[in-house]
């Protein structure tokens, strides 16, 4: 996702990382890849990725998974076991990426995705 993140943002789609370790492994992890062009988030009570159904609460760590949630709210898409390998899934992820519903605007306004703050994307 960090190599393809300029394609994200010709989407108009908020790339989210999501990780149940401590945000200084988060900084930790983002520097050895040499920083990333998206935030990642602290679950570190680990209540997102149990509500998701992502956590394996015997290891008290999240399965690697991806969602794709349009601008309202609903999931559209998930793999909640997602190989970053695997370029089939990323494919399908990709696909349903450029599917989801975009914001509706007033008319002689193209429609637009909302920023991760809930507000629409400039």
């Amino acid at each position: 996702m960090r190599g393809d993140h300029e394609q994200f943002v010709k989407a108009e789609t908020q790339v989210l990382g999501i990780s149940v370790d401590h945000i200084w492994a988060h900084k930790a992890y983002a520097k050895s890849l040499g920083d990333l062009p998206f935030p990642i988030l602290a679950d570190w009570d680990k209540s997102v990725s149990r509500k998701y159904g992502v956590l394996n609460e015997e290891r008290g760590v999240a399965h690697r998974s991806l969602f794709l949630i349009d601008y309202r709210g609903y999931v559209r898409w998930r793999n909640p076991h997602y190989d970053w390998r695997s370029q089939e899934q990323y494919a399908e992820m990709n696909e349903a990426m450029l599917a989801l519903p975009m914001i509706p605007r007033a008319k002689g306004n193209a429609p637009t995705r909302p920023s991760p703050a809930g507000g629409e994307a400039e």
